[in-house]
């Protein structure tokens, strides 16, 4: 069952006294529309899979919280808790975020180091890569980006020791 779904996020906490829970969503990932009555298939420690329909979602300070058909109570939510959240593959309402994070960077066809975190800082994306314990901003304009092959996760770098 589990190679039909994807994992999305945790459910990591209750929200009131009416069965409602807080939902995190994976780093990677954003909702691009409304999942009301859409399923979730639910994970417990013990690897069980159960599958719920949402009668409720919204946002309060940032947090998602998420409300099913069948939780009705502060005790039936609490038994969700740590629960791992799974689509199916197919759905439409998840969406992928690109992230430079992971990739692999060279130099002068030399690996140089992986990239470690990203901003954007108003005017590009930075990345910052970590060298030899080093950590440096990149700037990803054309000036210091030579290449970027997404499907192998690789940047080629180019007037890097400006930047030193």
């Amino acid at each position: 069952m589990l190679n039909n779904l994807k994992k999305i996020g945790k459910i990591v906490a209750t929200h009131g006294l009416k069965g409602e829970l807080k939902f995190k969503l994976e780093d990677n990932l954003v909702l691009i529309e409304d999942i009301q009555n859409e399923q979730l298939f639910l994970e417990n420690t013990s690897k069980n899979l159960d599958v719920f329909e949402i009668k409720r979602s919204y946002f309060l300070n940032k947090k998602h919280i998420i409300g099913f058909e069948e939780i009705n109570t502060i005790d039936q939510a609490q038994k969700l808790v740590n629960n791992i959240v799974y689509v199916r593959k197919d759905c439409k309402f998840i969406e992928e975020e690109f992230s430079y994070v992971g990739f692999e960077c060279f130099y002068k066809d030399n690996f140089y180091g992986k990239v470690i975190e990203e901003m954007f800082n108003g005017a590009h994306d930075l990345i910052k890569v970590e060298n030899n314990d080093k950590e440096i901003w990149i700037p990803c304009v054309d000036f210091y980006v030579e290449k970027i092959e997404e499907e192998n996760k690789k940047l080629y770098l180019k007037e890097v020791e400006v930047l030193n």
